[in-house]
């Protein structure tokens, strides 16, 4: 296993523990603050997080032993896929009668926050060098 992938395995590791924690907290505050729409508001919020958070580490994951235009294209089309599904699941969310949108939207965003913090914190640590070795700038 490189570097590269313990990175980015540790990242999809470290992203989930988060994401479970911040749907048990948020459900756990979200029940005593509103009641029980309000968790499972708070827990399709940690969903949409996990969405939004996850398939990026995981498309890098695939894909960072391709060449870089595939590389490209996973990625993006992996966001591509995870926007698609949170579109749909906020026009679905849309009409529901007694979702609380404050516990979807302060999970979700909690989420998401956390998520691009693990991130960071993750890829500072990381010793994945820029250039090939062996190659020059000259040729």
């Amino acid at each position: 296993m490189t570097a590269e992938e313990q990175l980015y395995r540790r990242a999809i590791r470290v992203t989930s523990i988060v994401l479970v924690a911040i749907a048990v907290i948020g459900a756990a505050a979200a029940w005593l603050l509103v009641g029980p729409e309000g968790a499972v508001a708070a827990l399709v919020g940690a969903v949409v997080a996990a969405i939004g958070a996850i398939p990026t580490q995981a498309s890098m994951l695939v894909a960072h032993r391709k060449p870089p235009h595939v590389m490209a294209g996973i990625v993006a089309f992996s966001w591509l896929g995870k926007m698609a599904v949170i579109i749909i699941a906020l026009l679905l969310l849309q009409g529901v009668d007694g979702f609380h949108r404050e516990a979807f939207a302060a999970t979700a965003v909690t989420g998401i926050i956390a998520s691009l913090a693990v991130d960071v914190a993750v890829m500072r640590k990381a010793r994945i060098p820029y250039a090939d070795p062996g190659t020059s700038s000259r040729d």
